[in-house]
């Protein structure tokens, strides 16, 4: 678009002011997989923004910046926990108001006006963004994103072939700083963690066998007799890769056994 300076497009052009809108809080979702258990549990925390917050901070049992939507799997806790996220939004925004004319400078009518142009930034003497009203009967256009800060505001008309006028006189307003919202969830941890049960060795073949000393070593030997299955086996005594002591009580003997001792073979239940 270009600025025309001829008499006839240099329009007397009033701006009536700029009214700041404050920024309203949104709505933070923040849920666990469970808010109660037993021992321990392992949070997996999910949260949303709405609308999509600008910032959010995680506090109490997390911590760090977060994005404004997510989940997380959190490391397990054997005791209560709350954990609390914190959004903020920032983008305010302001209403540009204007008396529009109806002559030109020269006294002529304004037949061909089309719109109208807001100029705006953080400096009056740099309103580097615009927004195009494309309205002739226009009188007033709210300016969203506006961060915090003092903002300025001008206005030009334009015509039917794009010309410009001058700026407006300069209206200037202040953004208050970002709203906030926070929500937290609260787990209880109650009881103590029930005990991780410790393998046991069982028989997982009937048939028992002696073994012999070889070169400082066990060797299996031949069967003996035979054990039911599933029965308890020592874990301190070994034969080999999976044969370990069991109880001779609990062994049908077939034969005479060359060692003290007999095995079977035993995994771990």
């Amino acid at each position: 678009m270009r600025k025309v300076t001829h008499a006839l497009w240099t329009f007397p052009l009033v701006l009536l002011g700029a009214v700041a809108h404050a920024q309203t809080a949104g709505t933070v979702t923040l849920t666990a997989n469970r808010t109660s258990a037993t021992g321990s549990l392992t949070p997996v925390l999910t949260w949303s923004t709405s609308p999509v917050a600008s910032s959010c901070t995680a506090s109490g049992g997390w911590s760090g910046t977060k994005f404004a939507s997510g989940s997380e799997t959190l490391a397990t806790i054997t005791a209560s926990r709350s954990y609390t996220l914190t959004c903020s939004w920032t983008n305010g925004s302001a209403t540009v108001s204007w008396t529009a004319p109806t002559t030109n400078t020269n006294g002529t009518p304004l037949t061909n006006l089309t719109g109208f142009k807001i100029l705006y930034g953080t400096s009056s003497t740099a309103l580097n963004r615009t927004q195009a009203v494309n309205n002739a009967s226009a009188r007033s256009a709210v300016v969203t994103s506006l961060g915090a800060g003092t903002w300025y505001f001008a206005v030009r008309a334009v015509n039917s072939n794009q010309a410009e006028s001058d700026n407006s006189n300069i209206a200037q307003k202040t953004i208050s700083g970002g709203a906030t919202a926070a929500r937290t969830v609260n787990i209880t941890i109650s009881g103590t963690p029930a005990p991780t049960p410790t393998p046991t060795l069982r028989t997982t073949d009937t048939r028992v066998f002696d073994y012999v000393t070889q070169n400082n070593t066990r060797v299996l030997g031949r069967q003996v007799g035979t054990i039911a299955l599933g029965r308890a086996c020592d874990n301190t005594f070994k034969v080999g890769l999976n044969r370990y002591r069991v109880t001779r009580s609990d062994v049908t003997f077939t034969r005479t056994s060359r060692s003290t001792s007999v095995v079977a073979r035993c995994e771990r239940s």
